[in-house]
């Protein structure tokens, strides 16, 4: 297969008002890791986010964090309201777990690809048609539920390709951010967007808990089909072109990947930091259905107290975002490491019959450290990636981290039905600890960090 974007485009579509704009320049370091040969960045070209010197004054950046927002808060509803209908559909773990499963292979599968298109596709067109496909998708799920049709069928058949637009969707979202704010502003921004997507965070799961008990988790999941919407239409407003570099030759889908998995293997600090990240992403991948199971079967509260400590996880991501964007962590590999262990005691003690308040309290300090966790990693994998293969690194990152999750996601099923959550949740904190000390031993994770000038 082959293709070669064109620089223009019809003045008559939305997503192509303009030329391409022209990429930074960007050396990439050594096989000594980032702090032996800093990052160069050529001044940004004229026309990208970077010539406004603050994001306030950057347009485009608040359309996309508007409607991200809303979708943001969409998504904290489904992703507590779908596991209660399973849960309540089947009464069965391993249920949950297959859902997961469903949820996270498409990264597997497509998330190499999806990176190759990113960086040959307008990024803004791959972000709105996704939207546009989650929202029909999503809407199946209450509409069965309200005619009464075999809705555990139609949550089966709907979530891996609901899925598979998730990927494609950020694959496109996460390699368009430096050409949205400029690679000056990328840490901040990225703050910005985790603080303002934590929000929703907040109060969906505490609404998703309160209105899964009165009307019922089917309807309470059509808030996200309207969400979905809503950031599609929210796009449709972003003037900046956010396609990647015009190619002057034809090149083929695979020699894309292959350049993007080549370029991951050869950076010592990448790899770490990538490899880090996907050990504590399948650890957790099943972590929120092992809370639901502990809370509603185990322990036998209701859903309002899943929502509560859903909501307190938010809360604490929120916080932790904002301090991110304002320190702007440069030692990422020291910061990771801590946020590692430090959740893994945090799951230790909340199996442990914890009373709700504490379960509270746990999960706002595990959404702080978790957030500092990801602002980190995610400034860190951006700045050590040049502009053509934005969209390559990322979905490999995400192969291996999110790819790799329905193993963790199937393996908490069955524990969940083997041992309880009490137990499921115990192994998890007990893995996460060994993890982060076993990960603390290795020079290029204690190390990693993000170049001075980059930092600033």
């Amino acid at each position: 297969m082959t293709t070669t974007p064109a620089p223009g485009g019809d003045p008559a579509d939305p997503f192509a008002r303009d030329a391409a704009p022209a990429p930074h320049a960007l050396v990439a370091p050594g096989p000594g890791g980032a702090e032996e040969e800093p990052l160069h960045l050529a001044p940004a070209a004229a026309g990208t986010a970077a010539d406004g010197a603050s994001l306030r004054r950057n347009r485009d950046f608040w359309v996309v964090l508007v409607g991200q927002g809303i979708s943001s808060f969409g998504d904290a509803i489904t992703n507590t309201a779908l596991p209660i209908l399973v849960l309540a559909l089947t009464g069965s773990g391993l249920a949950m777990g297959i859902v997961g499963v469903l949820s996270t292979l498409p990264d597997l599968v497509v998330g190499l690809p999806a990176g190759a298109y990113a960086d040959r596709w307008d990024r803004r067109r791959m972000m709105f048609l996704a939207d546009l496909g989650r929202t029909a998708l999503t809407a199946l799920i209450p509409l069965s539920v309200a005619l009464g049709g075999p809705t555990l069928a139609v949550i089966f058949l709907v979530t891996l390709p609901l899925n598979v637009l998730r990927v494609l969707w950020i694959a496109a979202y996460t390699a368009a951010v430096p050409g949205l704010v400029g690679r000056s502003l990328i840490a901040r921004a990225n703050a910005v967007f985790e603080a303002v997507f934590n929000v929703g965070w907040v109060v969906g799961p505490a609404l998703a808990g309160f209105l899964s008990g009165t009307i019922g988790p089917g309807p309470t999941i059509a808030i996200d089909a309207v969400s979905f919407a809503i950031s599609a239409g929210a796009l449709l407003l972003v003037r900046r072109p956010l396609r990647p570099e015009a190619r002057t030759e034809p090149t083929h889908l695979v020699a894309d990947i292959r350049e993007g998995v080549a370029y991951v293997a050869r950076q010592p600090t990448l790899r770490a930091a990538i490899a880090l990240w996907t050990t504590t992403s399948v650890l957790y991948a099943g972590l929120t259905s092992g809370l639901i199971f502990y809370i509603t079967i185990d322990r036998g509260l209701g859903t309002d107290v899943v929502g509560l400590v859903l909501s307190a996880y938010a809360v604490g991501s929120l916080g932790g975002s904002l301090v991110a964007a304002r320190m702007a962590f440069r030692v990422v590999g020291r910061v990771m490491l801590v946020g590692t262990v430090g959740t893994g005691i945090i799951l230790v003690i909340v199996a442990r019959d914890a009373p709700e308040p504490l379960l509270a309290g746990a999960a706002l300090v595990a959404g702080v450290l978790n957030a500092n966790v990801l602002v980190s990693y995610l400034t860190l994998r951006t700045q050590l990636s040049p502009d053509a293969l934005l969209g390559r690194v990322g979905a490999t990152a995400r192969t291996l981290s999110v790819g790799l999750m329905p193993v963790g996601a199937l393996a908490a099923g069955a524990l969940l039905d083997a041992i309880g959550g009490m137990g499921t949740l115990t192994l998890m904190g007990g893995a996460s600890i060994g993890a982060g000390l076993g990960f603390a031993l290795l020079p290029d994770v204690r190390r990693a960090r993000i170049p001075r000038r980059a930092a600033s």
